[in-house]
Order: structure tokens, then sequence, then C-alpha cells
């Protein structure tokens, strides 16, 4: 994905952005105008539904941010900072305001100055695997589904995990090949831990039943291409 500033300015804003701040009291947090925040709301809501920003809203958000949202990961992130989470692909009013206050901004503008805090590359492990089981709920079709099309994961994956998996491209092959057409949350899920606990030429591996079928049969296509 495009990323528009470099590591080394984006390490140094992302460390102002996250620093503690002195006294850790509630007179610390940063000030914020909860009527901006509703009105920045307003200008990307819903017509039919002000209450709520839906994903051509939120498309919009990011073009005044100079977010790509097809190739940006940090859209994502921010979407999960925002606080997304009743309905799929969109944010209450809401969940908005708590968002922004969180963030300590009230204002597109205060909003794009912490894009370079935005980068996933920063989080921990903890952090980042609960950022990336957002973005399977922020991805279903609606909030009734446990599954996502199986296409929309070979696009989605490679984003959000970058770098993270020595397995992306190999499981993204294997998942062409493989006749499901859905993926759960739980293979979604646990490919992030499979990642993390199985060395990258899969001699950690360990068929005892804790991953989910789909990996065992990706496990055992990657042998038999060994």
């Amino acid at each position: 994905f495009i990323v528009s500033v470099g590591r080394r300015s984006m390490r140094r804003a992302f460390q102002r952005a996250t620093a503690p701040r002195r006294g850790g009291g509630a007179a610390d947090e940063p000030s914020v105008d909860q009527a901006a925040i509703d009105a920045v709301f307003t200008g990307f809501a819903d017509a039919e539904d002000p209450d709520w920003m839906n994903m051509e809203g939120i498309a919009n958000l990011c073009t005044e941010l100079t977010l790509d949202p097809e190739t940006d990961v940090r859209v994502l992130v921010l979407c999960w900072k925002l606080q997304s989470e009743e309905r799929p692909g969109e944010i209450s009013r809401a969940e908005f305001v708590r968002g922004m206050q969180a963030l300590g901004v009230d204002s597109v503008a205060s909003l794009k100055s912490l894009l370079p805090s935005l980068d996933p590359g920063f989080m921990d492990h903890r952090r980042f695997r609960d950022f990336y089981r957002f973005c399977f709920k922020f991805n279903r079709e609606d909030y009734q589904k446990k599954t996502l099309e199986k296409e929309l994961v070979c696009q989605l994956l490679p984003m959000v995990i970058a770098d993270r998996s020595p397995f992306t491209e190999a499981f993204i092959e294997f998942l062409g090949t493989a006749s499901r057409a859905r993926i759960s949350a739980d293979e979604w899920n646990s490919f992030l831990e499979f990642s993390k606990d199985v060395s990258p030429d899969l001699s950690l591996y360990e068929d005892d039943g804790a991953w989910p079928s789909l990996l065992d049969e990706f496990v055992e296509w990657s042998k038999a291409r060994q």
C-alpha cells in the first residue's frame, strides 16, 4: 500500500502522538470541541440516515485526509480508532464523537496531523491483533455474517498483515486452489497466530488439531511443494 510519509518521520510522529501525558489526570487530556466534532461528522454523514457515515462518506473523509481508501491500510486503522463497531463498513455519530475525543482532535486538519501515527507497523502484537480482528468484522457484508468472501480476503490480507507473516503470498496462492468460497473469522484470526508461532520452514508446525482445518490443508499443500 502507499505510504506518503517516510518511516523515520512516521516513527517520530508516532512517538509524539502516543507519548504519555504528564500527570495522567483528566486535566491533562487534550481539549476538544464536541460541537466541532459533530459538525465534522455531519459533513460526511449519509443524507438519508444522518446519524451514520457509510462507505461513501468514509471515502469522502479519506479524500479530505489525502488517503486512498483502496490501498492505504491507515484507512482501516482510522475506522478502528474511530470505534466503528455496530455496523460493518459504517461509523455512527456516537462512535465518531467518542473516537475523535479519544484521539484528542476535533477537525479534519487536526485528524490529518495524526496520520503518521496510524501506521500499524508500530503496533505491538496485542494491539495489532485487535486491529487485525477488527478488519475482518468491518469488511463483512452485514453484522450477521461470520465469513468473508475468499476473493476479498485475498485482497485484504496482504494490505493488513504486511510483513508480519512469511506465509502471506503462499497462503493466497493456496486459497486460489481451495474449493471453499468463504473464510471464517476463526480462520482469519488463526492465520495471524499461525504466522507468529510457526517457523517459516514449517518445522515448528504441530498437527495436533489446534489449528483450523484450512491451515492444516495449507501446510499439507506447502510441504507437497517443497
